[in-house]
């Protein structure tokens, strides 16, 4: 799907949106207080943002905190109660987190380096831990290697059953195909060969799945040569380390993982020079990730990318819940889980190890518009009880009050796009809302009965989907 840039997109809604899971008033407060560059700055400095409703949901759900026997432990005693959990927990962050790129950037490790969460748990739990919030922000030879060593990992792409009779190619393949150079990298076949002998005997500890460990005894320790590099023989762990650098500092892996941070956060198709100057970057850096979201969020093919990038649907439905706070609250998670797993996108459940789509294509399509639709009037209809209280919703708490209908269908935009109403949209709008006159005043009984309507059909709107 191909979306023409909406010049009409404020520079700085622009910003916020793409740095946030749905920019919100205060985002836009925030983006103007310290200018496009010191919002990039702050946001990258993530740890310096203080979080306290994220770590007061931490405390009061101390399982996600837990190691794996621990969260055996917790398993063993109620599996679902913990498995939603975890779900709940990577949903709540994306709404409430005031670290929001960061968080946006959890996500895109996820993706990058898969492990979906059925029947690993918590393994799955330590993975995103120690994967992607570990290291989201750092460097990449450091999340590439937290991942190699994950507990997770090691099981979802068979290398803890890998040995030096047997080495299981499945990781090699895929750490050159989805994590580092990419398809048309400039490997072969014969470097998965070479690239799984490197990591026969990293495994895990004789209680399984607990802790990684090498076994030198499963190792194969000839010679190998991965992708040109010499790997001398006689050697243990130092193989697959060496491997791992090799793949962190290659040409093709920077321009891979750069490609792939343009087309999550500027377009479905950046233009060349971008993901040329994002890959420099990398390049330069050794990888550092926080240099490469600078070059990226600073660059004029980011800032002339306004309103083309669709939502996917978590992304989608998390911005609705971001854009009706105060005024909304989830009481039971099972209204929002299920409406995710309606829409495809349900987190940590995306089996092949590719990760959920990053592009518009397998989103936009019949069935998924009208599941955001859906959504959206659903949410909106919890002020009148259409969630039977799982989810309820005071309107007054988010929309201002209005003297005219004109001004309550300007006022609602503004507080749920960000920016002001056009005119085409307007007349749209007050047409379904039975075409009152804009001067008619607002009484009650009007906004009482019309408002979530109109609500639903903002949140529904290609300006909202599209940001």
């Amino acid at each position: 799907m191909h979306l023409e840039p909406s010049p009409s997109v404020d520079a700085d809604l622009h910003l916020a949106n793409r740095l946030t899971w749905g920019a919100r008033p205060r985002d836009l407060e925030r983006v103007r207080e310290l200018g496009e560059a010191g919002y990039v700055e702050w946001q990258l400095d993530h740890a310096a943002v203080a979080d306290p409703i994220v770590d007061r949901f931490l405390t009061e759900h101390p399982v996600l905190l837990e190691d794996v026997r621990g969260l055996r432990r917790a398993l063993d005693e109620d599996y679902g109660a913990v498995y939603h959990q975890v779900i709940w927990g990577r949903l709540f962050r994306a709404v409430y987190s005031e670290r929001q790129l960061f968080e946006k950037m959890v996500e895109f490790w996820t993706d990058h380096f898969n492990v979906p969460l059925p029947d690993l748990v918590p393994e799955k739990v330590v993975d995103d831990r120690e994967v992607a919030r570990s290291h989201a922000l750092g460097r990449f030879r450091d999340l590439l290697i937290a991942s190699a060593r994950s507990p997770g990992m090691l099981i979802y792409l068979d290398n803890t059953f890998s040995n030096r009779d047997h080495p299981n190619e499945n990781y090699a393949r895929e750490v050159m195909e989805l994590h580092t150079l990419g398809v048309d990298g400039g490997y072969t076949q014969q470097d998965v060969v070479e690239v799984a002998r490197c990591f026969t005997g990293w495994t895990l500890d004789q209680e399984w799945r607990g802790a990684f460990v090498f076994d030198r005894n499963r190792h194969d320790d000839g010679e190998k040569v991965v992708l040109g590099h010499r790997i001398a023989g006689g050697r243990g762990i130092e193989d697959g380390l060496q491997v791992l650098d090799i793949l962190a500092t290659h040409p093709s892996t920077a321009r891979f993982v750069s490609g792939k941070l343009c087309r999550r956060f500027v377009s479905d198709d950046p233009p060349e020079e971008l993901v040329a100057a994002v890959t420099a970057t990398f390049l330069a850096t050794d990888g550092d990730i926080r240099a490469v979201l600078r070059t990226l969020f600073t660059s004029e093919g980011f800032r002339a990318a306004r309103g083309t990038k669709f939502r996917r649907p978590m992304e989608a439905l998390v911005a609705m819940l971001r854009a009706l706070s105060p005024g909304v609250e989830v009481r039971d998670q099972w209204a929002v889980t299920w409406t995710l797993e309606r829409m495809g996108h349900l987190p940590y459940n995306w089996f092949p190890p590719n990760g959920y789509p990053g592009s518009a294509d397998p989103w936009f399509n019949v069935n998924g518009l009208l599941q955001r639709w859906n959504a959206a009037m659903v949410l909106a209809y919890a002020s009148q009880g259409w969630t039977d209280g799982a989810i309820t919703l005071d309107l007054s708490a988010v929309i201002p009050d209005a003297a005219t209908i004109g001004e309550l269908v300007d006022a609602t935009w503004l507080r749920l796009v960000g920016q002001a109403l056009d005119r085409g949209t307007r007349t749209t709008l007050l047409a379904a809302l039975g075409d009152p006159r804009p001067t008619q005043r607002v009484t009650q009984e009007f906004r009482d009965e019309r408002l979530p309507s109109l609500v639903g059909l903002v949140l529904a709107s290609p300006a909202f989907q599209l940001t």
